[in-house]
């Protein structure tokens, strides 16, 4: 059985954002592929959902990019966040760059630039470090999913 938290902001954070996000663009498909696939591959592991490594060829590029913002420094992709109407889904920060405080202010822009409400993201229950991140940036859990 495999859970995951819904989580909803719920207590906002005066907080703002310091970064700069780009959308993304096919010039960084590689470098976003292979970020994408190390930092979502251990959790699809975890929760034996395979292929471990999602993205598997271009089709995954095809839909569904618009969304998705990119936080760079000096050409290399730092993190990524996707912006679904009211959800945040699929932050991730490069394993190098993680616990630097990058997600926080990738999840900070996120919140700035969700127009609707209630905004919402899912994080598995085993991620104790994103809900952490989650919980200190206003979101509360609001439903667990089995699947």
């Amino acid at each position: 059985m495999r859970s995951v938290y819904k989580m909803e902001y719920v207590h906002p954070v005066s907080e703002r954002s310091s970064i700069r996000m780009v959308r993304y663009s096919a010039e960084y498909q590689n470098e976003y592929k292979l970020m994408y696939n190390d930092c979502f591959h251990k959790m699809r592991e975890e929760l034996n959902i395979q292929p471990y490594d999602f993205i598997q060829d271009e089709s995954f590029f095809e839909s569904g990019m618009d969304n998705v913002y990119l936080l760079i420094n000096k050409d290399c992709i730092i993190g990524s966040v996707k912006l679904n109407n009211d959800e945040i889904d699929d932050l991730v920060v490069k394993r190098e760059y993680q616990g630097l405080g990058y997600g926080r202010q990738i999840l900070l822009w996120a919140l700035e630039h969700i127009k609707t409400e209630p905004i919402v993201l899912h994080v598995a229950v085993w991620n104790k470090r994103a809900i952490c991140l989650y919980k200190n940036t206003g979101f509360e859990i609001v439903d667990t999913i089995k699947f």
